[in-house]
Order: structure tokens, then C-alpha cells, then sequence
């Protein structure tokens, strides 16, 4: 969210004059140590809040005045005052009132009354609107030192938000009626002491029990508030912040000012918490301010948004007697959204090892996500080898036992399907097959699946050393071997044509309703190209069978049986067939194969 969209500060401490345009969802802001890097949080919480510190309470005009602006003003006689002034994106429902921009400010005279500027000519109802519109804007501060009192506040402001919920009141009436009951003989005492009922009530304001409240955190249950370290406390804070804004009624945007989120944190942590900021600015109604000593925040981004991140650089003003600007730099703020500018500024301030630190952290962060990811590619390649595995001759065998498996219940994360690239002739060339396409794990069961031709029995027989049974081969435990078992209908065509089972051509497009499959075999391919290759058989038969059974083979009419069986799915049309027999055709064959699998696998 970019709800603001141009800064200007005046004489607030040592920012003698600071502008900021055009700032992002996220805006990290660096500088040396006392150059003004948080005045820019506390010049927003005055705006919004009537407050430079938080908790503080009205300006403290002596305290919050430009030293510099003040020399200048006692030497010329000049006005002394801070003054805000912030332009705003107006929302897109504020806009027929106010416009798509509205600049507002305030100023702050030496006795810390406030004076405000408004747009002119706005009406009586654009006013209102405004003001409902600047209602609607939260903006929270958490300093640098994040002490309990800074808990205690989000946590009373957490009892605010979780209070107006539905059964909030109940759970509160009911927690105070039990100690109610455990007390009941002081409130008789008390009663007969003063002659009317007295018992215990709950406090009149429940924010300042809330106050008390802690977390139990890790396994331990230990205080966070009182036994964690600082670092584990100040991650909390932008989840409880968070969970604030989404429950408080009446705020629609809002606007964090944070100081120095990294503060106690390790390198690791800091780049996590840089990247989860960045999350929470991606949103469209939260904006963040943060200063930050860190290059992990310098170079936060953000994996799973496209959040807008400005980089800040707040140069230290000092009174300047040679040129027509009564401060250096004229302006405090500059855009370093490059490590090129980022040097320039940083050299004025004798920072360039912040740039350095900038690269070497970026270069190592690099390094260490490309081997988080490799790991975690290995890791998954890994784990995928100890489950189950089907090996499985081509593209078309996975997609359909995919399919199969997926209808079962049985995901891919219990149960792989593989392709072997064809059939491996040899032994020999089944390991570098099987290299290709994942290899094999000791502890995962696996079952070669291959079709019922010659290549596949073939292959067969090279792994269990026996001709083809029906039922699967058990080679080992976790390891067997199986042709897809033949339907009925293709039983009844071998034996009507005289086809002995090691002259057989089946495949997994054979374990669809023959006749259906038949008919959609010809639509896909079209009666034109079925006629025109008509005379063709599968090779198997061609060469295996006599000229008198081959030929009614070779005559069979496009679409009938006899014909689907002797020739098969063609290679060019096998994907658009697989498709359209996946919705239209029965898949009680199929399901049967991936069921004997599965059992296999998972006995």
C-alpha cells in the first residue's frame, strides 16, 4: 500500500528540512547513528499521533525544536515552529470527495498549539470526509528499545480489538464468576461487615489486566516475556501488530513505524524477518517504515510478493555558512535504491564499509539460497526415491496410471509412476534407463510394468529369468516385474485368429471396452487416414503370422474389433486418445491394473 506519497518535514530535531517522495510499500531507512534515521518515525507519529516518543504524551517543544533552526531564528528574529506536512493517495471510495490526492499540514508553534492546513476550497461535506478518511489511518511506533511497556501496549490494544469479537463477553463473565465462587466467603464477610452485597467485580477498564498477560512459548512453556531472549521477543511483534490491525473495528489503513526490527537478531533471522516485513507490505492496507543498521534489510525482498521497496538515506544536516542553504545537505533524505548512489551518500558520511557489507552480504545470501534450493531439490529427489515406484514404458502408460492412482485416493506423494524411456532389450541397458528417469532406493518397493509385446516379455524374462506369467513376478521382496494382463476381448480375439501368447501385441489402450475404444480410436484418427492405411497390421502379426491368418487381419473394417486390436493407437494420435478415453471411456480394466499395483507395492 502506498497510502503515503510525499513527506515534508521542517525544523523537528535535526532534520532542518527532509522530503521524502513517492515512498514504497516498504521503506528502509539507514544513516549514521544520530543523523536523524528515527525523527523520520517520530515526525509521522506526531503527525498522527500528536506525539514525537511514544507514551510521551503533547510535544515537548524544547526538546522536539531544530537546534539549528533555533540559532537562526533567535539571530534574524524568526518564527519558531515544526511543522508535517503528508500527501496522501486518497482510496479509491474517498475520491469523488477529496480527489486522488489531498496534502495535509500541521505545524506546531513554540507553546506546542497546532495549527492545521487543509486543501482549499473543500466543502463542508468533503471535510467530513477527511476527516472520516484520516480516522481510518493507524499509525503504530515501536522504538528501537522494546521494553514490556512496549507489549503491554499492543497487548491492551489486542484486548481492545479481541473485545468487540462475538463471545468475548461471555468468556470474560464466565472467568469472573469463577473467582467469584472461590471467593464467596470474603464477599459474606464483607456483606455482613458493611451491611449490602459486596463481591468481586472485573476491573472497569480490562486493558490494564490485559496488560499483564504473557506468552507461553516453545515446548517448555516458557515466559516469553520474562525468560526469552530480545530476539525471540521482538519477532513477535509485527504478528501481534498484524493480528491488531485485522481486529481493531474502524481502521481501514495502516501505517508501521519501526525501528531497528533486527536488533538481537542473528544474520539468519534478520534476513527472515526482513523478508516477512516484506510480506506484510504487500498488503493493500498496511505501509512500513523502518530504520535498520542491517543489510538484510537493505536488501529485503520478497519470494512471494512484488512488494515496492524504497531504500533511505538520512545524511546528517549541519549549519552551513559558505552556501545560500542554511543547512548541508539541503535535504536530509535521499533515495538509494542502488548500491552506486548508496556509495556517493555513504562516502559523505564515512560509511563506505556499509556498501561493502551491502555486496559481500548480498553475494553470500546468494549463494546460500542457490544451495538451499539444491538441497532441497535433492532432498525431494530423495524422498521421492523411498516411495513406492511403477516403471513404466512411456508418456502415455504414466498419464493413464496417474489417473488410475489419483481416482484410488493415492497421491503422488505415496506412490510414483516413472517412465523407462521404452523397453530395455538387455539387462544391460536397463541401468542406464533407469538412471535417466530416477534410479532406484534399497528401501522403496518397485514394480516394472511393461506392455504385453515382444520387447516386454523380452525384458521380462531378462529380469525374472522365466517366461511371463499372468500374475506379477516376485523377483524380491520390494521388487517385481509384470506384463499387463490381457483383457477377455483380447483372449478372444488371439484365440479366434490363432495368436500364441508369445506372438501377442497388447497395450495399456487395450484396457478400454474393446468395441468403444474402437470406435473412439477411428474418430481420432479419421476414416480417411483409417482407410488409406487399412492394409497395415502391427508388426508383431505381420511377421509372425501366416498370409491365410494375417489376412482377414489386414481386411478387418475401420472401427470394429478385430481391426482396434490388429493395429492399435497409433503413435501420432495415442496423447488425443488418452485424453478423450480418460472422460468418456469406462476405466474399470485400468483401475484393476493400478489396484494389483498398488497391492504389490503395499502389501
Amino acid at each position: 500500500m502506498k497510502l503515503i506519497r510525499r513527506i515534508e518535514i521542517s525544523y523537528l530535531r535535526s532534520l532542518y528540512t527532509a522530503v521524502l517522495d513517492r515512498p514504497g510499500d516498504m521503506n528502509v531507512v539507514f544513516g549514521r547513528n544520530d543523523s536523524g534515521k528515527s525523527n523520520l518515525l517520530r515526525a509521522l507519529n506526531l503527525f498522527f499521533n500528536e506525539e514525537t516518543e511514544p507514551g510521551r504524551g503533547e510535544i515537548d517543544f524544547d526538546l522536539d525544536f531544530s537546534d539549528i533552526r533555533r540559532e537562526a531564528a533567535k539571530a534574524a528574529k524568526g518564527r519558531q515552529f515544526i511543522a508535517i506536512r503528508v500527501d496522501f493517495s486518497v482510496p479509491q471510495n474517498y475520491r469523488p470527495s477529496l480527489g486522488q490526492t489531498v496534502s495535509i499540514k500541521r505545524q506546531w508553534n513554540i507553546d506546542g498549539d497546532m495549527t492545521e492546513t487543509l486543501p482549499r476550497g473543500l466543502s463542508k461535506g468533503s471535510r467530513i470526509q477527511l476527516t472520516r478518511f484520516l480516522n481510518q489511518i493507524d499509525f503504530t511506533y515501536i522504538p528501537a528499545i522494546k521494553d514490556l511497556n512496549v507489549f503491554g501496549d499492543l497487548i491492551e490494544r489486542m484486548y481492545a480489538a479481541t473485545a468487540e469479537s462475538s463471545g468475548f463477553e461471555t468468556a470474560t463473565d464466565t472467568f469472573v464468576d469463577a473467582i467469584r465462587s472461590q471467593t464467596s466467603g470474603l464477599s459474606e464477610g464483607l456483606s455482613k461487615l458493611f451491611g449490602s452485597t459486596t463481591r468481586l467485580a472485573a476491573p472497569t477498564d480490562m486493558g490494564l489486566l490485559f496488560r499483564s498477560l504473557d506468552f507461553a512459548h516453545g515446548d517448555d512453556g516458557h515466559s516469553l516475556l520474562r525468560q526469552k531472549g530480545d530476539g525471540v521477543k521482538a519477532r513477535h511483534l509485527p504478528e501481534l501488530l498484524r493480528y491488531i490491525n485485522e481486529n481493531e473495528s474502524g481502521k481501514k489503513f495502516f501505517v508501521w513505524g519501526f525501528e531497528e526490527p533486527e536488533n538481537s537478531l542473528d544474520l539468519g533471522a534478520a534476513d527472515a524477518e526482513a523478508e516477512r516485513f516484506a510480506v506484510i507490505a504487500a498488503r493493500s492496507d498496511t505501509q512500513v517504515f523502518i530504520t535498520s543498521h542491517s543489510p538484510a534489510f537493505y536488501l529485503s525482498n520478497s519470494d512471494q510478493t512484488k512488494t515496492d521497496i524504497r531504500r533511505v538515506f538520512i545524511s546528517k544536516q549541519r549549519a552551513n555558512d559558505e552556501g545560500p542553504d542554511p543547512v548541508a545537505p539541503k535535504n536530509a533524505i535521499s533515495v538509494i535504491d542502488d548500491l552506486t548512489d548508496a556509495e556517493a551518500r555513504m562516502k559523505e558520511a564515512s560509511l563506505l564499509q556499509l556498501p561493502y557489507l551491502i555486496r559481500q552480504w548480498g553475494e553470500l545470501k546468494k549463494e546460500r539460497d542457490d544451495l538451499e534450493r539444491e538441497g532441497n531439490s535433492l532432498r525431494a529427489k530423495l524422498e521421492a526415491l523411498t516411495v513406492p515406484t511403477v516403471f513404466v514404458e512411456g508418456r502415455h502408460d504414466k498419464a493413464f496410471l496417474e489417473a488410475a492412482f489419483a481416482r484410488a485416493g493415492h497421491t503422488k506423494a505415496v506412490i510414483n509412476v516413472r517412465i523407462l524411456d521404452g523397453t530395455p532389450a538387455t539387462t544391460p541397458e536397463l541401468l542406464p534407463k533407469l538412471l535417466l528417469s530416477g534410479a532406484l532406493h534399497q528401501e522403496a518397493p518397485v514394480l516394472f510394468l511393461f506392455d504385453n509385446d515382444g520387447a516386454g516379455r523380452r525384458a521380462h524374462r531378462n529380469i525374472c529369468g522365466v517366461a511371463p506369467p499372468a500374475e506379477i513376478c516376485t523377483v524380491s521382496e520390494k521388487l517385481g516385474v509384470w506384463l499387463l494382463p490381457q483383457s477377455a476381448e483380447s483372449v478372444d480375439f488371439a484365440e479366434a485368429h490363432g495368436i500364441r501368447p508369445e506372438q501377442l501385441f497388447f497395450t495399456s489402450e487395450f484396457l478400454y471396452p474393446a468395441k468403444l475404444a474402437a470406435e473412439l480410436c477411428l474418430d481420432v484418427i479419421g476414416a480417411e487416414e483409417a482407410e488409406a492405411s487399412r492394409a497395415s497390421i502391427h508388426e508383431n502379426y505381420h511377421k509372425a503370422l501366416s498370409q491365410s491368418a494375417a489376412g482377414p487381419l489386414r481386411t478387418a473394417e475401420p472401427g470394429s474389433v478385430d481391426w482396434f486390436f490388429a493395429r492399435g493407437v497409433p503413435d501420432a494420435v495415442k496423447a488425443r486418445f488418452a485424453a478423450r478415453a480418460e472422460k468418456s471411456l469406462p476405466q474399470d480394466q485400468v483401475d484393476s491394473v493400478a489396484a494389483a499395483a498398488w497391492k504389490f507395492l503395499n502389501p
